[in-house]
C-alpha cells in the first residue's frame, strides 16, 4: 500500500456551537496504490481515490483540543455538519447575513438561551443570557478610553482599570469573560444592550476566533463595543464586519419580531387606532418599558415593523429634541422631514432639487425642517425666531422638504430630497391597486368600482394623447395637477434641462424616467416610448429600463439610479445640463 498524493484540507463546521464543545472537521481527499491479487496469478498494482474527514472537538475555555476521529466520509454517520450546510460564510469563516436574516438569527439565539422570550413579550436580562451562553461578567472602570462600552475577551489577558480610587491596576481575565465599561454605560437600558451585544459575538463569531487562535497568529483576542461607530462598510476586515452584525442582531434579540409586532399592535387598538404623533410616542415608551430597551432602540424596531410614523418622534439633533411631529395622511417609508443644517449642507452639494427648492427663497428652517414659510406653517417668537404651528407639526408633507434616508435611525444617509408643496395634490390616476377586502363586503365592492374608474380613466387620457412626445408629457402634468417645476425635481433636473428634453430627441433612459416620476401606466408608457421614436431592444440595459416601465412600486428616480450604477450602467438622469446630449 503507498500513498500516491494527499489533498489541501478544507474545513467544515457550524457556526453557532457551544464554547465548551465546539466540533471542526477538516475533510481531504486520498489517492492511494495497493498490490491486489490478480484473477490468473500473482498480483497487480490498483489505485484507489478515497475522501476522509478528521473531526477534532475544541473547548475554548479550557484551551483543549481531543485526538481527531478519522474515518473515510462514508462511515461518519450524518449530522447537521456532514450534511447540508445551514449557513454561508466569507473568506474570514463570519456569517454572511443580510438584512432579512437577523430576524431568524434572534429566533435562533433565543431558542437555544432564551425560549421563553419567544412565548409572549419578555425583557431578555442580559446578565442571565450571558450566564446561560457560560460568559463571565465583570463591570469595570477601563483605564483611558470612555467611548468603549463593553468588550468580549477569548483568551486570557491582563487588562488595566481603574478601581473605587481611581488607581490603576491589572487584572487578569480568563478566557470568554465580558467587561462592561461603567463610565460609557450610564443606564441599565444601555448595560443590558451591551451585555447582549458581546454574547451575540459569541453566537455569531465564536468559530471565527476559535480558528484563528489555533492557528497561532490571532487576528485579535477580543472585540469592543464603541458609542461612536464607523458608518460605512466598504473594505472593512473581520472586525469590522463583526462589529457591524453584533450592533444590528441585539435588536431581534432583544425585541423579538413576532411579539414585539403583536405588542404594537394591541397598543395601537388600545389607543383607537390613529397613528398620531402622540399615539406613536405613547406606544414607543410602552414598548421601551415592555423589553426594558431605550427609547431608541423601541423607535428603530417600529420602523423595521412597518410603522414609518415613528420616524417622526423621538428626533434629535444634536442633543436638542425637537418636538414630535406627523403626517396628515399615510407617512411613507424610507422618508424623513427632518435634518440638520451640517447634513443639508452636504446633501446641497449633491441634490439639485433641494438646491433649486432652497434658492426659490420659499422656504425657513424651523425646528429641523426646512418648510415653506407661510403664516399656516410658521410662526416667529419675540426674538423673530421661526417655529412650526400646531398644524405643521402634524401635517409635515404638506409644507416640509422631504428627504429619503437609507440605513438605521441615527446612521441614515440622506441620498435625496423633494420639495413640498403648497397643498396636497390627489392624484386620481392610479397605476396599481390593492385587493385586500374580503369577497361579499361593501369594501370589494368599492376596490371593483376604483379599478373600473381608473381603467376608464386611463383609456380615455391614451385616446386623446396628442402625436408629440412633448405635448404629450405636458398633457398628463396637466390632468395629474402637477407642474413642471415639480416633475423637473422628481427627476433631479432643472426645469430648463426638462423642457429641452421634451423639444428634442429624448433618449429612451429619459423617457423611463419620466415615467417612473410621473408613475403612470405601463402601457401609457409604452405609449410615451413609441412617441419619442424608439423601442425596447433585447439587450441587458433595455431590459432593466423595461422592467422599470412594467414595475414602478415604490420606485423612485435616486432607487432607479442606484440599479443603474450597481449594473454598471449610465443613471437615468444626473441632473446636469449637459446631460441633454445623452
Amino acid at each position: 500500500f503507498r500513498l500516491i498524493r494527499l489533498s489541501e484540507p478544507r474545513v467544515e463546521s457550524l457556526l453557532h456551537q457551544r464554547v465548551c464543545a465546539a466540533a471542526v472537521d477538516l475533510v481531504f481527499q486520498v489517492l492511494a496504490e495497493a498490490s491486489v491479487p490478480a484473477s490468473e496469478g500473482g498480483s497487480r498494482r490498483k489505485r484507489f481515490p478515497a475522501g476522509f474527514r478528521m473531526r477534532y472537538w475544541i473547548d475554548m475555555k479550557r484551551k483543549r483540543c481531543s485526538t481527531p476521529m478519522i474515518a473515510p466520509e462514508g462511515c461518519f454517520p450524518p449530522d447537521r455538519i456532514t450534511g447540508r450546510k445551514e449557513e454561508a460564510v466569507n473568506a474570514f469563516l463570519l456569517p454572511i447575513l443580510y438584512a432579512e436574516d437577523y430576524a431568524a438569527a434572534g429566533r435562533k439565539m433565543l431558542e437555544r438561551f432564551y425560549p421563553e422570550a419567544l412565548e409572549k413579550p419578555t425583557a431578555v436580562d442580559g446578565m442571565k443570557l450571558a450566564e446561560r451562553m457560560k460568559l463571565n461578567v465583570r463591570l469595570v472602570r477601563f483605564e483611558k478610553s470612555r467611548d468603549i462600552q463593553g468588550r468580549i475577551y477569548f483568551d486570557k489577558a491582563q487588562v488595566n482599570i481603574r478601581d473605587e480610587s481611581g488607581r490603576v491596576r491589572k487584572l487578569c481575565i480568563p478566557p470568554l469573560t465580558i467587561l462592561i465599561n461603567q463610565d460609557a454605560c450610564p443606564t441599565a437600558e444601555v448595560v443590558n444592550s451591551t451585555l447582549v451585544h458581546e454574547c451575540c459575538h459569541v453566537f455569531l463569531h465564536g468559530m471565527f476566533f476559535f480558528l484563528q487562535m489555533l492557528s497561532g497568529k490571532p487576528c485579535t483576542s477580543y472585540t469592543s463595543r464603541k458609542r461612536n461607530r464607523a458608518k460605512g462598510c466598504a473594505g472593512n476586515g473581520p472586525i469590522e464586519w463583526m462589529e457591524l452584525q453584533a450592533e444590528k442582531l441585539p435588536a431581534y434579540v432583544l425585541m423579538e419580531e413576532e411579539n414585539t409586532r403583536r405588542e404594537m399592535e394591541r397598543l395601537f387598538a388600545l389607543r383607537g387606532g390613529a397613528r398620531s404623533p402622540e399615539n406613536v410616542s405613547w406606544v414607543m415608551c410602552r414598548l421601551a418599558k415592555t423589553f426594558r430597551v431605550s427609547k431608541a432602540m423601541a423607535k428603530i424596531r417600529m420602523i423595521e415593523l412597518g410603522v414609518p410614523e415613528a420616524e417622526g418622534i423621538y428626533v434629535f439633533l444634536g442633543r436638542e429634541r425637537i418636538p414630535d411631529y406627523g403626517c396628515a395622511s399615510g407617512w411613507k417609508k424610507g422618508v424623513t422631514y427632518t435634518v440638520s443644517l451640517a447634513e443639508a449642507g452636504a446633501l446641497l452639494r449633491e441634490s439639485r432639487a433641494f438646491r433649486d427648492a432652497l434658492q426659490s427663497g420659499r422656504y425657513v428652517y424651523a425646528e429641523g425642517h426646512f418648510c415653506l414659510d407661510l403664516p399656516q406653517y410658521v410662526r416667529r417668537d419675540g426674538r423673530g425666531r421661526p417655529f412650526l404651528t400646531g398644524y405643521a407639526r402634524h401635517a409635515v408633507e404638506e409644507c416640509c422638504i422631504a428627504f429619503s434616508v437609507r440605513g438605521r435611525v441615527g446612521k441614515a444617509a440622506y441620498e435625496d430630497a423633494r420639495a413640498a408643496r403648497k397643498s396636497p395634490v390627489k392624484d386620481l390616476y392610479q397605476s396599481r391597486h390593492s385587493f385586500m377586502a374580503e369577497p361579499e363586503t361593501k369594501a370589494r365592492e368599492k376596490e371593483n368600482a376604483l379599478f373600473t374608474q381608473d381603467a376608464q380613466i386611463w383609456t380615455k387620457l391614451k385616446s386623446d394623447m396628442p402625436d408629440e412626445i412633448g405635448p404629450a408629457i405636458q398633457m398628463i402634468l396637466d390632468e395629474k395637477g402637477i407642474s413642471q417645476m415639480e416633475l423637473a425635481m422628481r427627476l433631479g433636473c432643472s426645469r430648463a434641462v426638462l423642457f429641452k428634453w421634451c423639444a428634442g430627441r429624448m433618449s429612451l433612459r429619459h423617457v423611463t424616467a419620466i415615467c417612473i416620476a410621473l408613475d403612470v401606466r405601463a402601457d401609457i408608457g409604452m405609449e410615451l416610448v413609441r412617441l419619442a421614436g424608439h423601442c425596447f431592444r433585447a439587450n441587458r440595459e433595455e431590459n432593466i429600463l423595461l422592467g422599470m416601465m412594467f414595475d414602478t412600486k415604490d420606485l423612485t428616480i435616486a432607487r432607479a439610479n442606484e440599479i443603474m450604477r450597481q449594473n454598471a450602467l449610465p443613471p437615468l438622469t444626473e441632473g446636469r445640463d449637459e446631460e441633454i446630449a445623452c
